[in-house]
């Protein structure tokens, strides 16, 4: 996702106060290479009381830094406020998650720390399950391109809203594929969108999806699967035990097998440091 100079200079500010549990997520670190802008930046907390402080900390130091900053929300679940610079400006907004997750907050360059891409993905599924806005249609055919297909992060991210199963979560998307060509043209990008193609996409992806599930077995549900060089894969699933199965807990965790963790590390950071 293209960021503008005033976003990436708050960035760079606020990177040295993230840490584990107070990360960036959102669709910013999900597609930080697609064509797509975002007017905001997420910060997620893994515990509500430290929101306000966390905010306030923050909102210190990008004045301290030239920005201004205007307070547009302030609760106990949600602080957001407009930052600006030289002409620019952008939404800050610093909000509660849930700590669940399959790996733990990942250290960055440009963000400080922010959500493992599997993680930011099931985010951004039950955001496009949850409402109706093409940019989030756009997303999820980022994800299925970049990420992992949307059959893994459909099948993995059912554990973190036990309510869903994997059908139900797919007829959620569904019902929010569908939008007008004047809600895509709001969509500020660098490059021209074709709303058919992207939709047509990620309606085969679903259709890929549903058909993934309804092979594997319950029992595994909730689970990503790793290959050899760890990558997380859509797995044969007549072939299960060729893989490495992983799931969520709080707060996320590597895979046990050293090997595969690794391997992963190499795959974020390319290098197996």
């Amino acid at each position: 996702m293209p960021l503008s100079s005033l976003q990436t200079e708050a960035l760079q500010i606020l990177a040295s106060a993230r840490d584990p549990e107070s990360y960036v997520a959102g669709s910013t670190p999900l597609n930080i290479s697609s064509a797509r802008y975002s007017a905001d930046i997420d910060i997620f907390h893994d515990r509500a009381e430290r929101i306000a402080t966390q905010a306030g900390a923050d909102a210190a130091l990008l004045v301290r830094a030239g920005f201004s900053v205007t307070w547009l929300r302030q609760t106990a679940f949600i602080h957001s406020a407009t930052i600006a610079k030289a002409g620019e400006q952008t939404k800050l907004e610093w909000v509660g998650d849930s700590d669940f997750r399959l790996f733990p907050a990942v250290r960055d360059p440009l963000f400080g720390y922010r959500l493992h891409p599997i993680d930011l993905a099931i985010n951004k599924l039950f955001a496009a399950a949850g409402r109706s806005e093409p940019r989030d249609i756009f997303d999820l055919m980022v994800i299925h391109e970049t990420i992992a297909p949307l059959s893994v992060i459909v099948w993995a991210g059912v554990e973190k809203s036990p309510g869903f199963t994997p059908e139900g979560l797919i007829a959620e998307v569904r019902r929010n594929l569908l939008h007008p060509l004047s809600a895509w043209e709001e969509i500020a990008a660098d490059a021209p969108l074709d709303p058919r193609e992207i939709t047509e996409k990620v309606r085969t992806a679903l259709d890929a999806a549903e058909a993934f599930a309804a092979r594997m077995p319950t029992n595994k549900v909730g689970l990503v699967f790793l290959d050899r060089g760890g990558r997380i894969v859509e797995p044969d699933p007549a072939r299960l035990d060729q893989y490495t199965s992983h799931k969520g807990e709080r707060r996320g965790h590597w895979p046990t097998s050293p090997e595969i963790s690794q391997a992963m590390f190499a795959n974020l950071y390319g290098s197996d440091a």
